[in-house]
């Protein structure tokens, strides 16, 4: 019976801990969630330690009155190090990607202790010899040469005497640039979806099938190159306009030519824009909407709910459109036959979301 006991009490302890841990995961949760509602309305991607450090501020702002030492008891650290952090955010003009850590890589490696030149003619040799990266050399140098050097400054001198790849150095270094510039893909606020027209649109592509392509035993159309155009769809979340740019291919490149041809029929400027992750929004299109000063927002990958408008649009034109024979033979044709679709949508076609007006009467007024 006795230990019948001290087993009921442990696991009734261990059921409480587990109900602690739980009610406190919990409550992180919650101000995580309105942190990054107050303090992060542009729905930055952050590290975990950027997150808690956020919590760390609406600690400060919202539950103790700005009192720092007040707030340093309550998280449980030292206040001369939430002081500088909260600096630094407010330095910031209160940006959210301010609070990530930085780096522990030595700035200044003048001092670093130099291998010797004997080792360093050794990596070159074998780097020439079989043309391999880092990791196989270390390898290959302590097997064979009984030389116990490190990977990182195997690449260091690689670098050095002009060894490394160029391509993956252009890669890196870009990563590298768009980490401190803080590029980061990011939803837009709320707020700007029915701000004005031209606020925030919404830009998609659609592939439309050919005319006699290829059908599987299963009767499907599949997907192959040379068998569909791309319907590139831009659309105004607030009033519903939207301009349509057919094109035979999906590239970035092409993605500028149909953007800038889209922008010409729409009656008012555009402020910024939200796609998906696709290769036709990265590269010439990112740096078209950079040079001509527009916001780029991305959606979060696999969510299509996070660009509602757009992709109802394109099922718009399935039941309404594609499904009623208007799909052409030629190019042009089909390209004419979208204009006329895009002027119904816009001046004929009741919507509902615009109480039965027209996107052009909902503008309007």
């Amino acid at each position: 019976m006795w230990e019948i006991d001290i087993g009921m009490k442990i696991s009734k302890k261990r059921a409480n801990i587990d109900r602690f841990n739980q009610l406190r995961s919990n409550s992180i949760n919650i101000m995580q969630t309105k942190a990054n509602i107050r303090l992060n309305p542009f729905k930055y991607s952050l590290s975990n330690e950027a997150k808690k450090r956020l919590r760390w501020m609406y600690i400060i702002h919202f539950e103790c009155n700005k009192n720092i030492a007040k707030s340093a008891r309550k998280i449980g650290i030292s206040r001369p190090w939430l002081s500088t952090i909260h600096k630094i955010w407010i330095d910031s003009k209160k940006d959210p990607r301010s609070l990530e850590p930085k780096t522990r890589a030595p700035g200044n490696t003048d001092n670093r202790k130099k291998i010797d030149k004997r080792i360093e003619d050794k990596i070159v040799e074998v780097r020439k010899e079989y043309h391999w990266g880092k990791d196989k050399l270390k390898t290959v140098l302590s097997r064979d040469h009984d030389i116990k050097i490190g990977a990182s400054t195997i690449n260091r001198y690689l670098d050095k005497h002009g060894l490394l790849d160029i391509k993956i150095s252009k890669r890196i270094k870009t990563a590298h640039k768009n980490k401190i510039e803080h590029k980061q893909k990011s939803r837009p606020p709320k707020e700007i979806k029915d701000y004005k027209p031209g606020a925030l649109i919404e830009k998609d592509m659609k592939y439309i099938m050919k005319i006699g392509s290829f059908v599987n035993k299963a009767g499907f159309k599949v997907k192959v190159n040379g068998s569909y155009w791309c319907q590139h769809t831009v659309i105004d979340s607030f009033t519903r306009i939207r301009t349509i740019g057919l094109a035979e291919n999906n590239d970035s490149n092409t993605a500028v030519t149909v953007q800038e041809e889209c922008e010409t029929r729409l009656p008012f400027p555009i402020a910024c824009v939200n796609t998906d992750n696709g290769s036709e929004n990265e590269k010439y299109f990112d740096s078209y909407l950079e040079e001509n000063k527009i916001v780029h927002f991305y959606s979060r990958s696999g969510t299509p709910t996070d660009n509602p408008r757009v992709e109802r649009s394109h099922l718009t034109d399935e039941l309404e459109f594609y499904r009623h024979g208007n799909i052409c033979k030629t190019f042009e044709k089909q390209k004419k036959k979208l204009i006329k679709h895009e002027h119904c949508y816009n001046h004929v076609r009741p919507h509902q979301a615009l109480a039965n007006l027209t996107p052009m009467e909902f503008y309007e007024l």
